[in-house]
């Protein structure tokens, strides 16, 4: 109704019907606005006319029609003010029309000075936020006009959706967590807050409905009641809130629950106590700490229960950036865990589901497309009552509510039951997801239930359907290794399985328990936990079994005579398998140990928690944003098991960090394991495994054993994520690739994305994703030579201690020192001094000379520790190659566009820079002028990583693969010349690689026209 009201205002007359609908006392008095706000402030804010239309109390309600909206409603604030009177001045006008409402107050703490809040509203487009400020602005019965008028400057004060609400839930959350002095676990402590923080939460969505009472605004104003009885919050209203009202049918509730007022029954784990809670009492906050959780988070933003809404209220596809807000930026970076945006969610979900109709269900690919993304379903309808959809990194549960908003669509085309009723059922059926941390777990599991209760328009709280339980359906736990599977791999025997008996168990258990309530449903719980004990129990037998059989057959093996009459023994690798065969069986000695002694499954696992799934094939979809931790940041141990457990998660040959797999490679293996016959895989991940070389044998297992339906690097996309992060969606089919197969290579619609041949990409490494520039490198490929057939591209030096060797001004001893920021097209311009420690041939010097030994003598110890050291003199640095070489072409390892130079003899390139060092300086001015042309940049840059900023890394795998002319052709003297001349021209490279108008256009828009 307020919006419909605040869409027909045209003048000052009609804010006596919007705040007539508020519940103010409409009136209408006519002031003079010169008299009023004084001459010069009326001219100036262009206030024409003024009247007092509405009052509650004392409190009264000034309408002006203003050239200046803002400014005219901050002045007449600043009226009342000055008069100490309390009320509201609402100002109209602009073009478009704006309605600014202002009123004054004191701040808060040391400096309690006067203030204007002030809020404006386009009227042509009113937005949720409005709507919602208007709302909290209404008086309540018998409130004094000082109560109203604090709590009107309250709401004008309030904001939209900024980083501020993300910053200010963490903030919240570190305040509650450290008021506990219980546990003595912090993470215990931490868990018990935002266990709280999250009910909170939950209950400020189902408000905004007017589920609480009949009032949005329920928690605070019981929280400011109990303040002026002089109650505690929790103990008197919150605690009988959550476990003694909302969990509980009306009929059952106790007397002093049901003083809270009238409460749906709302059911759901989220009011329930949690094991730590059961464990450890459940928490407890002062008055004082629930006062500053009100000002500083929930009062201070509006909340709405409907996905997407308003961009200005949190609304529960927030709840993403909320697990993001609740975690430090190391963790996060540890973890590998972001929030996807929700536009990209929806592409992804389609793009797998519309393989998924085509090879799951038999749906037609035409067919499926139009289903999919216009909504027109196929003559032949198929029953998707049962497809599963997994998030094995559920997060906050964006892919899992992406795919219930998509089945809900597809099936709710066929018409019959409603969209609330459809939505419900395929919770029931379709959704399962796995994540490692409790707190995703919690959060997924609330935005599930929220997209349940949007949904739901039930006008009588008893017609309240109860939230169901969803314990079977997203668990804690790590989907990448566990002891069954582990233990299948190390035997290489095919995973266990339980009995057709157990598995049935397992999934009625999990359907049972989804609508149960009260007493049933607490034995619903326990049937499900121990259904998936005794199916734990079964599966850890067997895998321990297989074990005990590995161990004696290599046991028995060695005990065996050799040629020479001795014992075999054991050889380095027979040891290395005994050891983690022993391990994996103790594992599950340990683990088997524990599910007897509490009686649950003592692990998760798919083949134990989701049994039944995995027993008729697997999953129909496997989608999700499985975390991107680089190599590095994985523990060894967990490395080894890795590389033990997943074929695509090996190491690249060369040596170092940068050459480790991302864990990205490990889930898309493991969600092919989990994906039925036929299957689909939707992730996203890295953009760099189409180019990497850790990314090799991912991409040559997919090219030649999965049916690649789509690898989209998604240019641009990273700006909507809160990190660094450069993604590509991959989706690929568990099955065998088709004869003539084509990958597309954006989202959206199948039929109108560009393709190349899956074909292609099973030949090339790293993978070419943009069609017509992948037809040009093709074709140079194999009409010239590449440059890593005559040269080696190399890093620079790498001193392991810059601090130390890097100098900002010239000293005796010292060379000039070129880092990538000092590189551009032809110049090579140093910026900071190395201090030499090598001789002419590379080679360290036995003694340094007294004004170079003077500048290291306080740090020998440093440069020790140094991780490349090994031995000899302690002040070498690492590759000298390039420092020594008398000619040299460089390059940044990081930019836009391919930059090269030839630098100064003296210059030392640095391990920021890389470089090629030629025989003749002639071969060094050809390289520069041919890697400063448009066309071998953008060659470049078709397999460069990307970075930061539009950045890619030109590295030496890249470069070395360049097609360049033979160095007898007449075009080598060309490119001499040119670099000479430090001028490229770029028409005359094309001529030279045969470049048609068609090949040019394909390569432009990867490198930009410098001139």
């Amino acid at each position: 109704m307020l919006r419909d009201i605040l869409a027909r205002i045209e003048q000052i007359e009609d804010l006596r019907h919007l705040f007539g609908a508020l519940g103010f006392k409409p009136v209408w008095e006519s002031v003079p606005p010169g008299a009023w706000l004084g001459e010069a402030h009326a001219e100036v804010a262009g206030v024409r006319r003024v009247a007092l239309v509405a009052r509650h109390e004392a409190f009264r309600v000034f309408a002006l029609d203003a050239a200046d909206p803002d400014r005219a409603a901050r002045l007449a604030a600043q009226v009342l003010a000055s008069r100490a009177e309390r009320g509201l001045a609402c100002a109209l006008g602009g073009i478009p029309r704006r309605l600014v409402c202002a009123t004054w107050g004191v701040g808060r703490g040391a400096r309690a000075n006067l203030r204007v809040r002030a809020a404006g509203f386009a009227l042509d487009a009113v937005s949720g936020s409005a709507l919602a400020i208007l709302d909290r602005c209404a008086p309540l019965a018998g409130e004094s006009a000082l109560a109203l008028s604090i709590r009107t400057g309250d709401a004008l004060a309030s904001e939209g959706v900024t980083t501020r609400f993300f910053q200010a839930f963490r903030s919240v959350l570190e305040r509650l967590t450290d008021r506990l002095t219980e546990p003595r676990s912090r993470e215990d402590r931490h868990a018990l807050a935002l266990t709280a923080l999250t009910r909170v939460l939950f209950l400020y969505f189902v408000q905004a409905k007017g589920w609480l009472d009949g009032d949005r605004r329920y928690l605070v104003h019981r929280f400011e009641a109990a303040l002026t009885a002089r109650r505690a919050f929790q103990r008197h209203i919150f605690d009988p809130l959550c476990f003694g009202a909302l969990n509980r049918p009306a009929a059952q509730r106790s007397r002093t629950a049901r003083l809270l007022g009238r409460l749906p029954f709302l059911n759901g784990g989220l009011f329930e106590p949690t094991e730590l809670e059961r464990r450890h009492g459940a928490a407890r906050w002062s008055n004082a700490d629930w006062r500053d959780a009100f000002d500083e988070l929930f009062e201070r933003f509006h909340f709405s229960v409907r996905e997407g809404d308003d961009g200005e209220l949190v609304a529960p596809d927030m709840l993403g950036r909320v697990f993001e807000g609740v975690m430090d930026p190391e963790e996060r970076k540890q973890s590998g865990s972001y929030y996807t945006p929700s536009a990209l969610v929806r592409d992804l979900v389609r793009a797998g589901l519309e393989a998924a109709l085509v090879t799951r269900v038999g749906v037609a690919p035409a067919a499926a497309e139009r289903w999919v993304h216009h909504g027109e379903p196929p003559s032949r309808l198929p029953d998707l009552r049962c497809f599963a959809v997994l998030d094995p990194a559920v997060g906050s549960g964006a892919f899992l509510l992406g795919a219930l908003q998509e089945l809900t669509a597809l099936r709710a085309t066929a018409g019959g039951a409603a969209a609330a009723a459809i939505r419900r059922e395929v919770l029931a059926h379709s959704l399962y997801g796995v994540d490692l941390k409790l707190t995703a777990v919690r959060l997924c599991e609330l935005r599930l239930w929220l997209a349940l209760v949007a949904d739901d328009e039930a006008g009588d709280l008893v017609r309240v359907a109860p939230l169901p339980n969803l314990d079977g359906h997203v668990r804690q736990g790590d989907a990448l290794l566990d002891p069954l599977t582990l233990a299948a791999t190390l035997t290489g025997g095919p995973a266990f399985a339980g009995s057709r008996a157990e598995v049935e168990r397992l999934g009625l258990a999990r359907q049972a328990l989804f609508n149960r309530t009260g007493a049933a449903k607490r034995a619903a719980l326990g049937e499900l936990r121990g259904a998936a004990a005794d199916l734990a129990g079964h599966l850890v037998e067997q895998a321990s079994s297989r074990l005990d059989d590995q161990i004696h057959e290599l046991l028995a093996s060695a005990r065996e005579a050799d040629l020479f009459g001795g014992i075999r023994g054991c050889d380095a690798d027979t040891r290395l398998r005994l050891r983690r065969l022993r391990a994996a069986r103790r594992d599950l000695r340990v683990a088997d140990r524990r599910r007897a002694r509490d009686g649950e499954a003592p692990f998760f696992a798919f083949e134990a928690q989701f049994g039944d799934i995995v027993a008729r094939g697997g999953f129909d979809l496997v989608v999700g944003n499985p975390p991107w931790v680089r190599g590095e940041r994985v523990p060894p141990r967990v490395r080894e098991t890795l590389a033990a457990r997943y074929p695509s998660w090996r190491p690249a040959s060369s040596r170092g960090f940068a050459h480790l797999p991302d864990l990205a490679v490990a889930f898309v293996d493991r969600a092919l394991e989990l994906a039925a016959p036929g299957g689909v895989v939707a992730l996203l991940v890295p953009a760099k495994l189409a180019s990497s070389g850790y990314g090799e044998l991912l991409r040559q297992r997919l090219s030649w054993t999965a049916r690649i339906e789509r690898a989209a690097p998604l240019h641009g996309a990273s700006g909507a994520f809160a990190a660094a992060v450069y993604p590509m969606a991959l989706v690929t089919t568990r099955s065998e690739p088709l004869a003539g197969g084509e990958v597309a290579t954006t989202l959206g619609p199948r039929s109108l994305a560009p393709r190349v041949p899956q074909r292609e990409l099973a030949e090339q490494s790293p993978w070419i994703l943009i069609p017509e520039a992948a037809a040009v490198a093709r074709r140079l490929r194999g009409a010239f030579p590449s440059l890593g057939e005559r040269w080696q591209p190399q890093l620079g030096i790498k001193t392991g201690a810059d601090e130390v060797f890097l100098l900002p001004q010239a000293a005796p001893g010292t060379r000039p020192a070129i880092r990538g920021r000092d590189l551009s097209a032809w110049h090579a311009e140093p910026g900071v001094h190395l201090i030499w420690t090598h001789g002419s041939d590379g080679r360290p010097l036995p003694r340094l000379p007294p004004d170079v030994a003077g500048l290291l003598e306080h740090h020998v110890a440093r440069l020790h520790r140094r991780s490349d050291y090994r031995r000899g003199p302690p002040w070498q640095v690492f590759r000298v190659g390039l420092a020594t070489a008398p000619c040299r072409v460089v390059w940044p390892d990081l930019a836009r566009r391919l930059l090269a130079a030839v630098p100064a003899p003296a210059a030392v390139p640095l391990n920021t820079v890389y470089g090629i060092a030629t025989r003749t300086l002639d071969d060094a001015h050809a390289l520069a002028a041919l890697l400063n042309s448009r066309w071998l940049s953008a060659l470049a840059s078709l397999h460069a990583d990307p970075a930061r900023g539009g950045f890619r890394r030109f590295n030496a795998t890249v470069v070395r693969d360049l097609p360049i002319p033979p160095a007898e052709s007449p075009a080598w003297a060309l490119l001499v010349e040119w670099g000479r001349q430090r001028a490229v021209d770029d028409d005359a490279i094309a001529d030279i690689y045969e470049l048609d108008r068609t090949d040019r256009r394909a390569l432009a828009r990867l490198a930009p026209d410098l001139r």
